[in-house]
């Protein structure tokens, strides 16, 4: 456990020192301090939509951090020879996928909460800070949580940067559509598409449980419930990465 909690730090620290990352990152911190200025727009609530616009665009840059982290990560570590010189001490396969894995959850929080926070200041402020927010962005992260598993699992079972990013952002937006797929699945009763549409809507994460908007306004929320899933999914995706990275010839 130890080894992965060294690799988790390391990988969190490569991040940090990603110049795509900060790039994205020092944009995401001018665009929440932009926000200010739909308070002038906004005629009435204009702290309600700078916290919606807010919270949309911190999920929107972080979840584009965490792609291009995620989905590429494995893929730039071979063609760069750098994982060698992690499995050569002593660290098994699987110790290095959990390691990535929770480095990236690290960066997700990281970057939720730092955006987050100069939003939080701003809406501070304003007299519209309220600790539903705080969970609001603890929702997003748990979401790219979901994300990064998915984006590791991609780049492992492909070598391909482009392919690996667009089925991560593809899968990401599936996930918000969950619902949709379930309900057209029920109109295609006896056929294939209904087949291939329940796979998906087994598979597909169910970001609909995550909707930080349905919780700002909804009192009645089962943590465990949404915890519970969260983290059975993380293990199932980080599981089958470890599965086939095992068998991956690097």
């Amino acid at each position: 456990m130890k080894k992965v909690l060294v690799i988790g730090k390391y990988t969190l620290k490569e991040n940090i020192s990603n110049k795509v990352f900060n790039g994205i990152l020092y944009f995401g911190i001018l665009a929440m301090f932009f926000t200010t200025m739909l308070d002038e727009v906004a005629l009435y609530e204009g702290g309600r939509v700078i916290r919606d616009s807010g919270l949309f665009l911190t999920e929107l840059l972080v979840m584009l951090i965490t792609v291009y982290i995620s989905s590429t990560y494995v893929i730039k570590a071979v063609t760069e020879k750098s994982i060698y010189l992690v499995l050569t001490k002593a660290v098994t396969k699987s110790k290095y996928i959990m390691g990535i894995n929770l480095g990236i959850i690290y960066s997700v929080f990281v970057n939720v909460f730092l955006m987050g926070g100069i939003l939080g200041f701003i809406l501070y402020t304003k007299g519209e800070f309220d600790w539903w927010y705080i969970r609001a962005l603890f929702f997003i992260g748990l979401k790219l949580s979901i994300v990064s598993s998915l984006g590791v699992f991609f780049s492992v079972i492909s070598d391909s940067f482009v392919t690996s990013t667009i089925f991560t952002l593809f899968t990401y937006i599936l996930g918000h559509g969950v619902l949709e797929i379930k309900a057209i699945s029920e109109k295609l009763t006896g056929s294939i598409f209904q087949w291939i549409l329940d796979f998906l809507y087994l598979i597909l994460p169910k970001f609909n449980l995550l909707n930080y908007r349905d919780y700002l306004i909804d009192p009645n929320m089962n943590y465990f419930m949404i915890l519970g899933y969260v983290g059975v999914y993380i293990i199932c995706v980080v599981v089958a990465t470890i599965l086939v990275f095992e068998r991956k010839r690097l």
